[in-house]
């Protein structure tokens, strides 16, 4: 009996060191955390004329183009509140948004991951930048809303950190339509 129950243990043992990391998912105080369009601020009052929320989503005025940026909070750091771990991972994050050509360069959504040290005065990257004209889920027709799973390298957040997303929306001329709804930090897709 005792050798069976150290088989069942060493088996689990050795396929939680087996899996990538992207198997593993964001924990609960992460998974309960939105960031809805509405929360962002463009970065400035010129990038604020240039842009509307409709639906909860910002779109450009009608005769804007160029391209707006949004500082958009992540109010969360390794402090948790489901349980006493303190220790919150991000594993990946999900982009809700349009972009109206595709994986062509006429439009164009971006997010990125910062955060700053409580004795920073600049701003660091977490991970890589995600693309809205990197491929797109199969499937996705590009004038319609939708979203993408972005599989973020791991991230253990840390205490005395300030975390946010930088979020830009671009399009070159009028007859593009892209749009920014938000983020959320939901369980990673089966596959």
């Amino acid at each position: 009996m005792m050798q069976l129950k150290c088989l069942i243990f060493i088996t689990a043992l050795a396929a939680l060191f087996t899996f990538p990391s992207a198997a593993v998912a964001n924990d609960p105080d992460v998974q309960a955390t939105t960031i809805p369009a509405s929360a962002c601020r463009p970065e400035s009052d010129t990038a604020d004329a240039s842009v509307r929320m409709v639906n909860g989503a910002f779109i450009f005025n009608t005769n804007s183009t160029g391209t707006v940026r949004f500082f958009c909070p992540l109010p969360i750091n390794r402090l948790t509140v489901s349980d006493s771990s303190n220790d919150n991972d991000l594993t990946g994050y999900r982009v809700y948004y349009r972009d109206t050509d595709g994986t062509r360069n006429l439009a164009e959504i971006t997010t990125h991951l910062f955060y700053r040290n409580s004795n920073a005065g600049s701003s660091i990257p977490v991970n890589a930048a995600w693309s809205s004209n990197s491929p797109p889920p199969i499937g996705t027709a590009p004038l319609v809303n939708t979203s993408f799973f972005f599989d973020a390298p791991n991230h253990q957040f840390e205490a005395f950190r300030l975390y946010f997303f930088v979020v830009t929306m671009r399009r070159n001329n009028t007859n593009q339509d892209p749009a920014f709804s938000g983020i959320d930090f939901v369980v990673p897709p089966p596959g």
